[in-house]
């Protein structure tokens, strides 16, 4: 059996999934005749949209260039696949303004049901669009790289966010990421980011995490009560 290696997909896609699911649950209790769930949803969506755009434009620019030179088929295969995602995400945010124009309980109810068929669409193609990254992208990269590599790559890209929209998509990171997976992105953080960034990840975890996996996270990096 090989040792796994490190994943460069891991913490960006576990957050994007429970970002994925959380709005699936969300889309499905909504109540679209009710002004403000209407509006929350829509508003959940917009960012989502945004979130997926940003990530498929940093892969592209970021991510395949990496793998160009040794698998040129395998990078026009998923450039594809992520125009693909923008017809998905043009079609879920047609919806979203449907939805949001709609101004009667039957074209509330009827707007909403159609929002979320695409967005059922939207989610099966990205789970599994993931999937495939997250396999066959990898392969290619774990051949040509370290994963000391990659990691600094994760890094790079990481600290080229502006912290307001980083702080956005870590959050969704957190929901997703295992206690122990948290711990080791924060202890490697301490290693190399500016105390004041890992002070504002600490705050973020405190407030994002549930007490029992806050604990169990603060036991692990020694936090300060009055953190």
């Amino acid at each position: 059996m090989q040792p796994l290696r490190f994943n460069p997909f891991n913490q960006i896609h576990k957050g994007l999934r429970a970002l994925l699911y959380d709005t699936a649950l969300l889309l499905q209790h909504t109540d679209f005749t009710k002004k403000e769930e209407k509006e929350r949803i829509t508003d959940r969506i917009g960012f989502l949209i945004e979130a997926f755009a940003f990530h498929a434009h940093t892969e592209d620019h970021r991510i395949f260039p990496m793998i160009a030179g040794f698998a040129p088929g395998l990078v026009a295969d998923f450039e594809s696949q992520h125009q693909t995602d923008e017809q998905l995400s043009d079609e879920l945010q047609e919806r979203v303004n449907a939805l949001a124009e709609a101004d009667s309980p039957s074209q509330n109810s009827w707007t909403g049901n159609e929002l979320l068929q695409a967005f059922n669409s939207f989610l099966a193609f990205n789970v599994e669009h993931m999937k495939k990254e997250e396999t066959l992208i990898n392969a290619v990269l774990w051949q040509h790289f370290s994963d000391e590599q990659l990691l600094q790559k994760v890094r790079e890209i990481g600290s080229s966010i502006p912290m307001d929209e980083n702080m956005l998509i870590s959050a969704w990171m957190l929901k997703g990421l295992a206690v122990h997976e948290i711990i080791t992105w924060y202890k490697g953080m301490e290693k190399v980011a500016p105390p004041i960034v890992v002070e504002n990840f600490r705050q973020l975890a405190e407030k994002t995490l549930i007490p029992a996996r806050w604990s169990r996270v603060k036991e692990a990096l020694q936090v300060p009560v009055h953190a």
